[in-house]
């Protein structure tokens, strides 16, 4: 079962651990902690192979230095103003400073899928993640089929997204 929790419990354990430890993800998750990671000084590489697997390798007994977090808006928490905008007529919101990891924009690409009309000004990297401000506007929303992959990036904003999908058009 992919997670990012257990991938990072094994990332944390591996700083104090001398030597390389790698860790290998068949099924991409969240990418928070190798950014932070990279962020705070650790030695750390991710390539992926040509099946698409994660190889994340971390340097171990790494001396990690201190930084200032500036930590952005969670995607699921401004998937509700979003939403909120999209299905009510003459209506149009931003949202500031949300964090844009591919990892967790899943709602906001389906939604543009099913016909939002979604901005995203003021983007920027924060803290080694990209952030940004996202407007909403109303929009005719039009039923979609969600492919499954795209489920682990949306999977907190599953309730949200359902009431968009409730007020979308049906299917072609």
């Amino acid at each position: 079962m992919p997670s990012a929790q257990v991938k990072s419990a094994i990332l944390l354990a591996g700083l104090n651990t001398p030597g390389i430890t790698e860790v290998i993800e068949p099924v991409p998750t969240r990418d928070h902690s190798e950014r932070m990671l990279a962020g705070f000084g650790a030695e750390l590489t991710v390539e992926t192979d040509l099946q698409g697997v994660r190889h994340i390798r971390l340097v171990g007994e790494a001396e990690l230095k201190p930084q200032t977090i500036e930590v952005p808006g969670d995607p699921s928490s401004a998937a509700f103003p979003i939403v909120a905008a999209l299905i009510t007529p003459g209506s149009e919101v931003t949202v500031t400073h949300v964090g844009m990891n591919p990892t967790r924009t899943g709602i906001f690409k389906m939604l543009e899928a099913m016909g939002a009309d979604l901005t995203y000004p003021n983007e920027r990297i924060v803290g080694g993640e990209p952030v940004a401000d996202i407007t909403a506007r109303h929009s005719t929303l039009k039923g979609i089929d969600v492919p499954p992959d795209v489920a682990p990036s949306m999977i907190d904003e599953f309730p949200i997204f359902f009431v968009a999908a409730s007020m979308a058009e049906a299917a072609p």
